[in-house]
Parts: C-alpha cells; structure tokens; sequence
C-alpha cells in the first residue's frame, strides 16, 4: 500500500463515471472508500457515440487518475469501474459499447438514472425524478428497479424543460394566429424570433428536445408576474411529475413505508412548490451524485 499525502492508494482502486450528454464525470476512491481524485471531460452518451463515450471516459479516469500518480498501464493496481451511462436503453449501441476492448479489471454497466439513486440515497432503497431535459423516475427497493418515463421526446418526457418549450412555442403560434389571446411571456418569445413567424415555424418544425429546452426559462421566468400560460404550464408539468411519482410507488415492495425521492434536474426547483403534497412529504436531499453512485454500483457487483 503507497500513500499519496494522506491518501492511501490501495491494490484496488473502484472508480465511478456519471456520463451523459453534456459531459462525463469520474470518481476514484481507494479500497478503503476514501476519495483519491474527480475529473471531468467531455460527452458519454452511448446512443449518440460510442466511440466518443469511450473516449470521454478513458480521458476522465486517466486525468483523474494522474492526479495520485496513478495510471490505467499500472499492472500493479486492478481497476474496477461502474459505468453510469446515458444511451444504454439503445441495444444494439450498449452491445457495441460492452464489446469495446478496455483496459479495466472489472466494470458494470447501467443508467446514468440508476447511478444517481444509489448516489442520492447513500447505497439504500430510494428513489429519483429526472426533471431536465427530459423526465426519468426510477426506484431501486430490495434490489429491483423500477423505471417510469425516460422514453424521449416528443412521445415522452411530459413536465420537462422540452416539453415545455413544445408547448409554448404551440401557444405563441395559437396566439399569432388568433386563436388565444396574447400575453407577456408569448410576446417574449415572439421577440425571441425578432417577430417573424416564418421564422419561428421553422424553427419549431426542425428544433430537436435540446432547442426546444431552451425556451422552457422564458416559463419559469414568467411565473412571478402570474402569466396565465406559464402557470398553467407549470400547474402541467407538476401533474405530469406527480403521475411518476405514483406509478413508482404501486410498483413499491412494501407500500406502508414511503421510499424517499430525489429530485434531480434545472427544471425540478421550478416545479417543486407545485407538486403533490404525498411527493413533497417524501422529497430529501442527495447524499452522493452520480459518479459515486456509479462506485457503489461496482463495489456491489463485485461483492455479491
């Protein structure tokens, strides 16, 4: 065993990588549970590359890995990583993604969703609500998952930051063409498209989950000044997370003991005051993120 200051760097080293579309993060710690060293890199979304997944996680690892001296060549250090991954819901891509040649001891592949409920709920049964981008609810309870929504846009992902931005771009052309009255928030987003309609249908018929995302501020914005869309959008959105919520709970083992839930996501803390008294009963605060989701994920694996 070497030390590193006052960080011991065992044989064993368990790492976590939280990956998605934006960027990937990594978290190493050594056998003992002590953190050695995080780092970030770009994108690990398997359904978008898996060629850029892969590069992105040996790229996080090796950065965070060099910051305790250490390196994935070092035969002298077995290296086992949970992989919590956007994209894996996509078969043939997560089968091309397992069959990469990779040069750790041992890793375990899941969700990025699962990744962060063993994360915000320090390993135990819990649940979690994704409101960004898009809306994913998933529970783990004596060691069964339960996924609710997370299907993807626009079929799905109903109360999240796309499908509000869906939705106000239908009302703002309602509006233009008379069949709702006006009201500030979509006389903002017209400006948005300096008032060209043409412009905004365009746009409207080309824009995929991550544009149409970009619109949903202009809703929470409006919320202050009472605009009767933008509640009522919101009042939506909420009945929508309130909808994941209870699915997940008719599917739980043991009904009389409430799991607790973790909101995730930009568009959660907007929605928050609008849920459903039974979830904001059970709401807590994460413990852990993802990425050390991702290292319980592979300290389980190895320890079943």
């Amino acid at each position: 065993m070497k030390f590193k200051g006052n960080m011991a760097i065992t044989k064993d080293i368990y790492i976590g990588v939280d990956g998605g579309a934006t960027k990937c993060k990594v978290h190493i710690e050594n056998a003992h549970g002590q953190a050695l060293a995080q780092a970030i890199s770009g994108p690990a979304n398997i359904n978008v590359s898996v060629n850029d997944a892969w590069d992105s996680i040996h790229n996080a690892v090796q950065a965070a890995l060099a910051k305790v001296d250490l390196d994935l060549k070092n035969q002298h250090h077995d290296f086992h990583v949970g992989l919590g991954l956007a994209g894996i819901e996509v078969s043939d891509k997560c089968d091309r993604f397992i069959k990469r040649l990779h040069p750790f001891t041992n890793f375990r592949l899941e969700s990025d969703a699962y990744a962060a409920c063993l994360g915000a709920h320090n390993n135990q049964d819990g649940a979690i609500i994704i409101i960004g981008t898009g809306v994913n609810g998933l529970q783990t309870q004596n060691g069964k998952t339960v996924q609710v929504g997370g299907w993807g846009f626009p079929h799905d992902d109903i109360g999240s930051g796309a499908w509000l931005g869906l939705q106000v771009a239908g009302l703002t052309l309602q509006w233009l063409d008379g069949r709702i009255p006006v009201s500030p928030m979509l006389e903002e987003i017209y400006a948005k498209f300096n008032r060209d309609m043409s412009g905004l249908i365009t746009w409207a018929n080309s824009a995929n989950s991550t544009q149409f995302a970009e619109l949903a501020p202009y809703v929470v914005n409006h919320l202050d000044d009472k605009d009767v869309y933008a509640i009522k959008l919101i009042e939506q959105a909420a009945t929508a997370i309130d909808a994941v919520f209870f699915a997940m709970r008719k599917r739980t083992i043991d009904k009389s003991v409430p799991l607790p839930v973790s909101l995730f996501g930009g568009i959660a803390p907007f929605l928050r005051p609008w849920l459903c008294k039974e979830l904001q009963e059970c709401l807590v605060e994460q413990t852990h993120d993802a990425a050390v989701g991702a290292v319980f994920m592979i300290r389980n694996e190895l320890q079943a």
